[in-house]
């Protein structure tokens, strides 16, 4: 698994989608997420991110370091701001991981290592999820993208998909040099 820096040049690039088996190469993100990230947080987004935000298309696929270099701006600036975006994006998700049949928070935590590999190519990591009891659940990542957004991402679909008073302990973590970052989940349901 590739590694990204904390910031690096807005440079807008187009990749050749290796497919979902395919885990070499640079990770890679879907444009669809960059413009998800525009749509949420666009207020917030200084002109040179909308101006990157331009160039995107939705159905093409982009260098990750690129999402973290943006990712990276929202936290430097405000960490609840980075975890804001990252629940609404995931949040506003929701209607379509129904469609998909994932239709509960056990459903799509289950489903997590399957949806992060349609989400990203190449090098992107994996994530491991086991249930431990009703409402409870372990998942670990071993990914190169901001872990407070994913975080706030899995607490936005979740809440999306009914889960009411979703904790998410974090720890341990990548950026702290540990193996995987482990998020305990604990939620009730209406």
């Amino acid at each position: 698994m590739q590694r990204f820096a904390r910031s690096a040049p807005l440079v807008v690039e187009e990749f050749a989608d290796p497919g979902i088996d395919h885990r070499e190469g640079p990770p890679l993100s879907i444009g669809s997420a960059f413009l998800m990230l525009g749509m949420v947080a666009g207020d917030e987004c200084p002109p040179e991110i909308l101006n990157l935000l331009d160039q995107i298309s939705a159905d093409k696929w982009y260098h990750g370091q690129l999402f973290e270099t943006m990712l990276t701006y929202f936290e430097d600036r405000d960490p609840a701001l980075l975890m804001e975006i990252g629940r609404g994006i995931y949040y506003s998700l929701a209607a379509q991981f129904r469609e998909m049949g994932l239709k509960t928070p056990t459903a799509m935590l289950v489903a997590m290592p399957d949806v992060w590999h349609t989400a990203t190519r190449g090098a992107s990591g994996e994530w491991r999820t086991t249930i431990v009891a009703p409402y409870h659940a372990r998942v670990e990542l071993q990914q190169p993208y901001n872990c407070m957004f994913e975080q706030a991402a899995m607490e936005g679909v979740l809440q999306g998909l009914g889960a009411r008073e979703v904790q998410i302990t974090h720890g341990p973590c990548m950026r702290n040099g540990a193996a995987a970052c482990v998020f305990t989940i604990r939620w009730t349901e209406v």
